[in-house]
């Protein structure tokens, strides 16, 4: 498992799709989950990594000049509870 900070808008976009769209119960209403989408490309974006497949998410929303929020996370279904959650709050602190 890996942890990497993602740069490219589309590769945003993509990862942040695969995993929202497997997540139905908490991301469940298509508007918002496609804001979360489309809102993801200028943010600080972090992924988590099994091999080259995204398995879990975060990106920040700067909130002033020095501080920002945790605006969204998603981790695929079959990765929960396994640190993934913790290790990209760790890697975006």
């Amino acid at each position: 498992m890996r942890i990497e900070e993602v740069h490219g808008e589309a590769e945003k976009q993509k990862i942040a799709r695969r995993i929202l769209e497997e997540l139905p119960e908490w991301f469940g209403i298509p508007e918002a989950r496609e804001a979360y989408i489309r809102n993801c490309t200028d943010k600080l974006f972090f992924a988590a990594f099994d091999n080259e497949l995204p398995v879990g998410f975060l990106y920040l929303k700067e909130t002033g000049r020095d501080t920002a929020e945790l605006y969204v996370m998603g981790v695929r279904k079959a990765y929960h509870r396994k640190g993934i959650g913790r290790a990209l709050f760790e890697a975006a602190k």
